[in-house]
């Protein structure tokens, strides 16, 4: 006699252990995905409002303050503060624009960014800036110079809640 064989397949607690683990697994790589994707968004925000910031620094440096005005050489300059912020709109094309999306477009295909300006002087604190802005430098006193401060601002479209913001700032003068 031949000693029997159980044949032996598999359990059910096998196979339910088998799609928890698969089941936690899918989960796992389904939150990465979940995370990369609000990462790229919030980048790519970051990226398109540090572009405009730029944007408008250049702009305003290249406006510059006039050596030969003697009364008040950067007033176009200081002007732009007391400016209302300008919204513009990051849309398809690359290019900002002021034009809003149409209506009932969806906010992502056109996201605004508030551009505010501050110019300083006057420094609200009453101080001078950091280096300061009337030092000497090479034998002779800096005269009509300003500290130029761009913010792009914008909200986070997956919390409607959150604002983030990018600042970048320059030194302008005759």
């Amino acid at each position: 006699m031949r000693p029997s064989r159980r044949r032996r397949g598999i359990t059910l607690l096998e196979t339910l252990m088998t799609a928890a683990v698969l089941i936690l697994g899918i989960g796992v790589v389904a939150s990465t995905v979940v995370s990369i994707v609000r990462l790229n968004r919030r980048n790519l925000a970051q990226a398109q409002a540090y572009t405009i910031a730029e944007w408008w620094l250049e702009r305003v440096t290249r406006m510059g303050c006039k050596a030969d005005e003697e009364v008040n050489p950067c007033a176009d300059i200081v002007k732009l503060e007391t400016d209302p912020p300008v919204t513009l709109y990051w849309n398809a094309s690359g290019i900002p624009s002021e034009t809003p999306p149409a209506a009932g477009a969806n906010p992502e295909v056109a996201r605004p960014y508030r551009v505010t300006i501050d110019v300083d002087p006057p420094f609200e604190g009453g101080e001078k800036g950091s280096p300061a802005l009337d030092r000497q430098v090479a034998g002779m006193t800096l005269k009509n110079t300003l500290n130029v401060r761009v913010t792009v601002s914008w909200q986070d479209e997956l919390s409607r809640d959150e604002y983030h913001a990018v600042a970048l700032q320059t030194r302008v003068g005759p």
